[in-house]
């Protein structure tokens, strides 16, 4: 399964990521939107948000994407890497 988190501390990033792999997910993290941001979503399986920590700009156009392409979404505002793959489960 693949997983995209929006948001987090840009220095927890990797303990995202190992925490996604450690449940057997492949997981990508944006801190800020990019080239590859749109398709990148559309290749997943689940969007997390981390609301407290990303743009609002960022946000939306995240949900619009998950909106268009029947991708399911996460809202959260805990930012542990341990809530995030709390929630992914």
């Amino acid at each position: 399964m693949k997983v995209c988190i929006i948001g987090g501390l840009q220095r927890r990033e990797n303990e995202y990521l190992s925490a996604c792999k450690q449940m057997g997910y492949k997981a990508k993290v944006f801190n800020e939107m990019n080239s590859s941001f749109e398709n990148s979503i559309k290749c997943t399986n689940c969007v997390v948000f981390l609301t407290t920590l990303s743009s609002h700009n960022m946000i939306n156009k995240a949900k619009n994407i998950c909106r268009r392409h029947d991708i399911p979404f996460i809202c959260t505002d805990k930012t542990s890497p341990e809530s995030v793959s709390g929630m992914i489960r």
